[in-house]
């Protein structure tokens, strides 16, 4: 008997590591898909506030101003995003597990780990946009319509 609870336990530990690492990939994949939607969201608001930025670099706001202006935005929007699926997430785990029957524990320190993520992951996509938004020209960027 003993023997065969070895064998269940290193079946299911096998089980556990399998599950694991396909969580982990889908969890890579939304990240991925986040961060792009996060940097083409970030790329409308630049082509939307070309005039507001040309007005901003004529009255003296640097181009490292502008970046950050950019950059800081698509964090919160990221670390807003990650904050909010990480509530729902939550939640919806309380719910199916108090239907289940199920016991409900959350470790304190996931709860940050979403909304950081997203926020490093907000920044890292942000990037392009904030870069294309600071070379701007101010003349040409007050053109525009």
């Amino acid at each position: 008997m003993e023997e065969f609870q070895g064998v269940t336990s290193q079946a299911m530990n096998e089980q556990k590591a399998v599950h694991s690492r396909l969580l982990a990939g889908i969890g890579s994949i939304s990240l991925l898909v986040g961060g792009i939607g996060v940097m083409n969201v970030m790329l409308m608001s630049v082509m939307e506030r070309r005039r507001e930025i040309g007005v901003r670099m004529a009255v003296g706001a640097r181009r490292r101003d502008i970046r950050l202006m950019f950059l800081l935005e698509s964090a919160m929007l990221a670390v807003c995003g990650g904050a909010l699926g990480a509530a729902v997430g939550v939640a919806v785990t309380a719910v199916i597990a108090s239907v289940s029957g199920w016991d409900f524990a959350v470790a304190w320190w996931t709860l940050p780990l979403g909304p950081g993520v997203a926020g490093l992951v907000g920044v890292a996509f942000g990037l392009y946009p904030a870069m294309a938004a600071s070379r701007l020209d101010p003349i040409e960027a007050l053109r525009a319509e």
